[in-house]
């Protein structure tokens, strides 16, 4: 389906665009360094399309809140803010660092602590370096080396890129004898482990996780146990740190310092070298490191004081109902539902629920589980089967076998419902969505569809680009989805709602039947397809439409198909129609594949003069289908088809770094010189007319229609004193014409009683159609040849990128 053409002065991409233009979105050292888990939302993004959208004193919603950046984004710009998340962990820590804490007091009891275990879990990391006493920082070892034991998993650790020149420990002082920050492993480290592997470690949490794969926790690695990812120097020292901090009085000062610890858990661990916490549960068997605990612990906590001092205009007196903002540890649905009355939004913005996203809840199992054992409010951050059940994720995870891909589309639906009553008319509803693979189109197309069976249409998408290695791989661009986009959608009024009946999107069916009279038949006319719609209400669905219904069937029909000045009906030449031309595919990639050239500067547009190979292929889902877009998937999961898509973009575009830019042109092409390789199929039909005109032929007109049969063009010409007709096909295409068409053309010409026919097309003709042009006195005008004429009848004004190269 179409989208609604009334929403572009409320939200559309060039719009979004253009709130967003020249922003990075980037997440501040700061944020990154107080929040473990990901799915974090640039705050200068967030506060680009609030300003955009809203006023001063509006009000916005985000039902994920996370880590809380909205919140940054809304203070800054002075509007009102609610929120809600389901995770606990999450919700608790992101409040501790939004909540106002008493300095003075925090720093007398950060005092308290250092005095009473520092040097003790220092001494734990003793070591020395040239005979001068040391600590260690880091130690980069291989915890169970394929030969030669422990030991030699200290001494001869596998190389990796830390480890110069054999030094393989960190220290924390640079050596004042020979000047350097680092040294090779010794006997006296390796006494120093003996002789800490024997201190208790008994009370050390080593709780069984929840299994998920998608995490690396998994039973066969022994993943699923709290404490086989720590080193017993860690544990020791963790038990110690742990002991100091459980001795100060219950306090907001303790929570934090609390917070402080379990934050500093993910590198804690046996960590990979280089580490990330996208690896957080890994058993490692080489290439670890084992990181001071203390340094850990100071870092952390001078991270959150750091965030609380450069955030100062969002921190609050009452996290849960302050007068700015207003954040509670809910799942959405049952915070929004306990409004009463329910509120109204003026934006809801927030990340996307997707498919691809890490599962949080299991994830965060490495701190909720500590903070069970040792949190002066262990009920806090119980992970409790309700909370499991209310994710919104797919996940193949033993604890959640319900949620599979066609839950979550249930739970999509309800979103979106549940969304649109806290949403008047026109205001706009903003995620922001990780695609991730080319296999998520389809999802994406379903997540479009649920938004328009709740009364939204689908406005806007815009790229916007993370260059982060902590949040995502980096790879080829020309075979991997890079980007992180806004997606925007419009609540619709009643009456300009898609059309569903039940849970059946029926503009879906009003396509499907007009598509199959429009097969059966020489000539549709607007009258007779309606009649058909209203039949079908009213014998298979018991519904008898009325003269808006019928308006409203009219204008779907308009949208979905070509209606001639005398409403005529006919395929349209831009729209796949997939669902219903899916027993060829070589055809149907055909079509796709044709139809390229066409959105290229309009992504140029969009995305200010670049854009990524992801970008086309949102495009062409936006323009090519009808929301149902599995076979578009399959399409593009063809390696085949891939690589043509990139070779045609190779020549009808440059590249810089991993972009496309414009084609730099030859110097003898004017600036203002149309390609027509980019041409509207309907425009270059008209095109080729007004050349023809102009080269004598007369009555030239346009055909189309659903049994044109090939035969875009009829014209007149004199040949001497005789008068021919001539049958022209137009084919603006980027693939060579293969025999079929000209065949087609051919047995027109009989039909017809024509005297010439011609094909015009901006490509080439395979051999076999220039021998049946040949055998069949079919006139073939090439790309090449085409450009003559049209430069012999309008010098300068067309040319065709497609040759160029």
């Amino acid at each position: 389906m179409r989208k609604k053409d009334n929403i572009e002065n409320i939200l559309n991409t060039d719009m979004l665009t253009t709130a967003v233009s020249n922003i990075e979105n980037k997440i501040d050292g700061t944020i990154k360094s107080s929040f473990s888990f990901k799915g974090r939302k640039s705050p200068a993004i967030i506060e680009a399309v609030i300003s955009a959208f809203t006023n001063e004193e509006d009000n916005v919603l985000d039902p994920f809140i996370g880590s809380g950046t909205s919140i940054l984004a809304t203070q800054k710009t002075n509007r009102k803010l609610s929120g809600s998340e389901l995770d606990n962990y999450t919700y608790h820590v992101t409040k501790h660092l939004f909540e106002d804490r008493n300095e003075i007091e925090l720093e007398r009891m950060f005092k308290l602590v250092e005095n009473q275990v520092r040097s003790d879990i220092q001494e734990l990391y003793e070591t020395s370096c040239c005979g001068e006493k040391n600590f260690i920082q880091k130690t980069f070892f291989d915890p169970s080396p394929t030969t030669g034991g422990d030991r030699d998993g200290y001494f001869n650790p596998e190389p990796n890129r830390d480890i110069k020149n054999g030094r393989n420990v960190k220290l924390i002082n640079k050596c004042t004898v020979c000047g350097e920050k680092s040294k090779r492993f010794s006997e006296e480290d390796w006494e120093k482990l003996v002789e800490v592997n024997q201190l208790d470690v008994s009370n050390f949490p080593n709780d069984q996780y929840i299994e998920n794969s998608r995490i690396n926790i998994t039973a066969s690695t022994g993943a699923n146990y709290y404490g086989k990812i720590f080193t017993h120097r860690n544990k020791v020292a963790l038990l110690k740190l742990q002991e100091a901090i459980s001795s100060l009085p219950t306090s907001v000062e303790k929570d934090f310092l609390q917070h402080s610890l379990v934050s500093s858990l993910k590198l804690a661990r046996t960590a990979m070298y280089g580490s990330s916490t996208d690896i957080l549960y890994h058993v490692l068997m080489e290439k670890a490191q084992e990181m001071n605990v203390w340094e850990l612990f100071t870092k952390q906590y001078n991270n959150f004081l750091k965030f609380k001092r450069k955030y100062h205009y969002s921190q609050t007196d009452n996290f849960n109902s302050g007068s700015d903002y207003s954040i509670e540890n809910s799942d959405y649905i049952d915070y929004l539902s306990s409004q009463d009355p329910p509120e109204k939004y003026d934006l809801i913005i927030t990340d996307f629920p997707y498919t691809d996203q890490v599962p949080y809840l299991e994830r965060n199992q490495l701190f909720r589980i500590w903070l069970k054992h040792f949190s002066d409010h262990p009920e806090q951050f119980e992970l409790t089967q309700e909370m499991l059940d209310k994710e919104m994720v797919v996940t193949n995870a033993p604890s959640r076998e319900s949620k599979d891909i066609e839950n979550y589309y249930k739970d999509i639906d309800k979103m979106f419902n549940t969304l649109g009553d806290h949403l008047d008319d026109y205001k706009p509803l903003i995620f922001f969505i990780k695609l991730g693979k080319k296999k998520y189109f389809n999802v994406f197309a379903n997540i479009i569809n649920f938004a328009r069976k709740n009364g939204f249409e689908y406005a806007a998408r815009v790229g916007v680009e993370k260059n982060d290695p902590t949040l995502r791989k980096q790879s080829a661009f020309n075979n991997t989805l890079l980007n992180e986009v806004l997606v925007g959608f419009v609540k619709l009024p009643e009456k300009d709602r898609y059309l569903f009946i039940d849970n059946l999107n029926y503009e879906h069916q009003i396509v499907e039947t007009i598509y199959s009279l429009v097969k059966e038949k020489k000539a549709l006319s607007m009258s007779e397809a309606v009649s058909a719609i209203k039949n079908d209400l009213q014998v298979n669905h018991n519904t008898i439409p009325d003269k808006v219904l019928l308006g409203k069937i009219a204008n779907i029909i308009e949208n979905n198909f070509r209606v001639s000045e005398n409403q005529e009906i006919s395929l349209s030449n831009t729209i796949l129609y997939i669902e219903q031309e899916d027993n060829n595919r070589d055809n149907l990639f055909s079509k796709v594949y044709n139809l390229i050239p066409m959105f290229i500067d309009t992504l140029f547009e969009k995305n200010n003069g670049r854009f990524v190979l992801e970008d086309l292929y949102v495009e062409l889902v936006d323009n090519l289908t009808d929301g149902t877009t599995s076979i578009f998937q399959e399409l593009l999961d063809d390696s085949k088809n891939i690589n043509m898509i990139v070779q045609l973009l190779n020549q009808l575009c440059d590249r810089n770094d991993k972009y496309y830019i414009p084609l730099r042109m030859h110097e003898d092409i004017p600036e203002d010189a149309i390609d027509i390789i980019k041409m509207d199929p309907y425009d270059f039909e008209e095109l080729c007319k007004k050349m023809l005109s102009k080269e004598g032929f007369t009555d030239v007109i346009r055909k189309g229609g659903s049994g044109d049969l090939g035969v875009d063009l009829l014209a007149k010409k004199f040949n001497g004193n005789v008068e021919e007709k001539w049958l022209i096909q137009c084919k603006r295409w980027v693939n060579n014409i293969d025999a079929t068409p000209l065949q087609r053309l051919d047995s027109e010409r009989a039909r017809l009683a024509a005297d010439k026919i011609e094909c015009i097309t901006t490509a080439h003709y395979t051999s076999a159609a220039k021998s049946i042009a040949k055998d069949r006195k079919v006139i073939i005008t090439d790309g090449i040849d085409l450009i003559k004429r049209l430069n012999k009848q309008f010098p300068g004004h067309y040319f065709n990128s497609l040759l160029q190269n």
